[in-house]
């Protein structure tokens, strides 16, 4: 886990309402048209229509708490629910943050549940829990020890 260029946190000191991260940040209308490009939504926006995708909301919380986290390699992200609240308009600085929901390891694989929000005072436009497994022994593949 980073937070600034130096620190680096190991994952297992990761607590229950930790704070990952808390900020403002938007959606330019630039950044919409990049995501409605990159998705292939080729659907004209209505006249004066400067609603911003959900998922490109989505896509800048999630990214952002994919930042303050550095995961290991072979960390896997299993499971992932989102909720859209309200429209949100290109360019509305949104309260952005991600929480530690729960850490714990289970039969050698450690599980982390994070939350994601995304808030307008106090409107929510995004809700999302995303679940992370981590092996905490290393993985043995099938060719370990056999004979070549």
């Amino acid at each position: 886990m980073s937070f600034g260029a130096d620190v680096i946190l190991d994952l297992s000191t990761l607590e229950p309402g930790q704070c990952l991260f808390s900020r403002s940040m938007a959606v330019s209308a630039d950044a919409a048209a990049s995501f409605r490009a990159a998705v292939g939504d080729e659907e004209p926006a209505a006249a004066g229509d400067h609603a911003v995708p959900p998922m490109a909301i989505a896509a800048m919380v999630m990214g952002a708490a994919m930042e303050a986290v550095e995961l290991p390699a072979g960390a896997v992200h299993t499971a992932q629910e989102l909720e859209f609240g309200r429209p949100v308009e290109e360019g509305v600085m949104l309260a952005c943050s991600a929480t530690v929901v729960s850490n714990s390891v289970r039969r050698g694989t450690r599980f982390i549940v994070l939350e994601m929000r995304g808030e307008d005072g106090a409107e929510t436009a995004l809700r999302a829990r995303a679940t992370i497994a981590i092996a905490q022994t290393p993985i043995a593949h099938a060719t370990d020890g056999a004979p070549e």
